[in-house]
């Protein structure tokens, strides 16, 4: 974390979608900093910059120019459940004034027409619920995912009309990108025979075999490529490692 960083996580967990988990553009803020081994034996490792509640963030308002808000979406998961430990949880009583309260928060530490990247899972909330705790109004939104049930939805604070310049443009040029990325990321991948070079690697990608079928057969095939591609053997198992923990965010 920089004095200079001008991106905001609110609820960063371990950093899932990030490229970078180390990007110096940014704080990572979250309420927990703990650690945990999950049922396959890997380390979920959750560790803010900032120990933080974000229904009432430690930051001046109008700081940031991007803020990222992934809030837990989970209201019934069991007390050792790694979903849990992976998402967090939210109260039962309360999550929807903490959620509206946390949709404040980010406002506030947004610079004028700042852009605010809010990402939903609604496997048991519907999102309709939760884009009704704010009066704010999406600028783009974008659903990803097995059966769409991942929401990506950019707000844009209002301010000044002078001071707008290209924040459209760009908005819509990042929503653009998540959209490539992920229909890279989540092609239909047939089943096939693969060479024993692909197997080779695959063999070293500790969670693959815990991945549902069909991204099995994706991140083969993502390894194949980057066998065509002549990549390094060490490049390619490191890619494949992100890859997996990638889907292990689709269903």
């Amino acid at each position: 974390m920089t004095d200079t960083a001008t991106i905001l996580d609110m609820c960063c967990g371990s950093r899932m979608f990030w490229c970078d988990k180390q990007d110096e553009r940014a704080v990572f803020s979250d309420i927990r900093a703990e650690q945990h081994t999950l049922c396959d034996g890997r380390s979920l490792v959750i560790d803010p910059d900032v120990v933080a509640d974000f229904r009432a963030l430690p930051f001046t308002d109008g700081k940031f120019s991007v803020v990222v808000f992934d809030p837990p979406h989970l209201e019934r998961v069991g007390p050792n459940g790694w979903q849990g430990k992976k998402y967090g949880k939210l109260n039962a009583e309360t999550w929807r004034d903490d959620l509206r309260a946390g949709f404040s928060e980010a406002f506030r530490v947004l610079k004028p027409h700042g852009v605010l990247i809010f990402k939903w899972s609604e496997v048991q909330i519907p999102v309709s619920q939760i884009v009704a705790l704010t009066p704010e109004k999406p600028a783009v939104w974008q659903r990803t995912g097995k059966n769409d049930k991942t929401h990506w939805i950019s707000f844009v604070k209002s301010g000044p009309a002078h001071e707008l310049g290209s924040v459209d443009s760009l908005l819509q040029y990042a929503t653009n990108r998540i959209v490539e990325l992920e229909r890279l990321l989540l092609l239909d991948a047939p089943e096939t025979v693969w060479p024993a070079e692909v197997n080779m690697v695959y063999a070293q990608i500790e969670n693959a075999g815990a991945l549902p079928a069909h991204h099995q057969r994706r991140l083969k095939y993502h390894i194949n490529r980057m066998w065509l591609e002549k990549m390094p053997v060490p490049a390619i198992v490191t890619a494949a490692r992100s890859l997996a923990v990638a889907m292990e965010n689709y269903a």
